[in-house]
């Protein structure tokens, strides 16, 4: 177990001497099956690349006006309410929303998209009942349907409106990318950003509640200060909790000694409240810098859907915020029980009107 932010970060740092692919061990013993966040950089590097030019070609700016309208109308229909569930009524329907504008074609437009991605998003958490978990599964079958049919016809839209699909027609020939390999990573990000973003956001809107002043001071924020109040937030309760790694070869991590072979995990949360990197680690500071959280990871295995990431905690985290400044928790929410994902399946907020 690898607590210490310097430790973590060494290990995080190297992926030669920690790697994240157990295929690369020669005593690995039997062979997992492949995911593509757990592929060998040389492996997966065509593809990933791929990806990334995909989503550095979209316009953020303005899938951020098209999530902020959605999230506006969510907000609006429910005035006059008394309390939401933070995470079914609003951290879900948007990180689903989000995800589908990002991909572009038809997706989000869709009939039942954002129900099929509700329930995949329930069936994907460690307390999803059974009947939760086989829908959940009918739903990523159907989400992968929707997603490669939409694949299959998204030569139209203009280049800053036709989102990552669009792109990825139009550029896969160039790139010798196997169509089916392109799909399957597809679909992997498509799960991964329903399976992470609602997460992100309750562990944020729960901090934010239970401090007081949070809130208004988020609702006026822009610029710097909501950059370093949303670093501020992924840092003190981090969807991602830990990550597992495989030593290649005999090292010594802080005064260790590790063999080749072994298996270390590195303790996210834990380097994150590491007082002599954090100040005050256990006290939610919505100005503190520097603040260098590795909350997405680093290097060839950091989240590719960071930039997505962070337009879902801006728009909602702050539209919420101006709509309801004294939202207090209406009940204890119910925390995920899961050993390295950290989340809320429920999460009671008390609201008032819109002001």
């Amino acid at each position: 177990m690898i607590s210490r932010y310097e430790d973590c970060l060494a290990v995080l740092r190297d992926n030669a001497l920690f790697t994240a692919d157990p295929r690369r061990l020669r005593d690995a013993g039997a062979l997992v099956p492949e995911r593509s966040g757990t592929l060998a950089p040389e492996d997966r590097a065509p593809v990933r690349e791929l990806l990334t030019d995909a989503f550095r070609a979209q316009d953020f700016g303005q899938l951020a006006a098209d999530v902020r309208e959605f999230t506006r109308h969510l907000l609006t229909a429910r005035e006059g309410r008394t309390e939401t569930d933070f995470v079914a009524d609003l951290a879900v329907p948007v990180a689903s929303y989000a995800a589908g504008a990002l991909f572009g074609g038809g997706l989000a437009r869709r009939d039942g998209f954002l129900d099929t991605c509700r329930d995949a998003a329930r069936g994907m958490t460690a307390g999803a009942t059974p009947e939760e978990a086989e829908a959940g599964l009918r739903a990523r079958a159907l989400l992968s349907q929707m997603l490669r049919a939409e694949y299959r016809y998204a030569h139209g839209g203009s280049d800053r409106r036709g989102g990552v699909l669009r792109y990825l027609r139009l550029h896969e020939a160039e790139r010798a990318v196997a169509l089916e390999a392109l799909t399957g990573a597809l679909c992997a990000l498509l799960f991964a950003a329903l399976n992470s973003g609602p997460r992100l956001l309750g562990n944020a809107l729960n901090a934010l509640v239970r401090t007081p002043g949070s809130l208004p001071r988020l609702a006026t924020a822009n610029g710097p200060r909501l950059t370093a109040a949303l670093d501020e937030l992924i840092r003190y309760d981090s969807p991602f909790q830990a990550q597992d790694r495989a030593v290649t070869s005999a090292t010594t991590l802080g005064g260790r000694r590790l063999a080749a072979g072994d298996r270390v995990r590195i303790l996210l949360g834990s380097a994150h409240r590491d007082p002599e990197v954090f100040p005050h680690p256990d006290r939610l500071d919505l100005s503190r810098t520097p603040n260098p959280h590795f909350a997405f990871g680093l290097g060839p295995h950091a989240c590719l859907g960071v930039p997505l990431a962070l337009l879902e905690a801006r728009v909602l985290l702050t539209e919420f915020a101006a709509a309801h400044p004294d939202a207090t928790p209406a009940r204890p929410g119910l925390r995920e029980p899961h050993p390295t994902l950290r989340g809320f399946l429920t999460l009671p907020v008390a609201v008032g009107r819109r002001p």
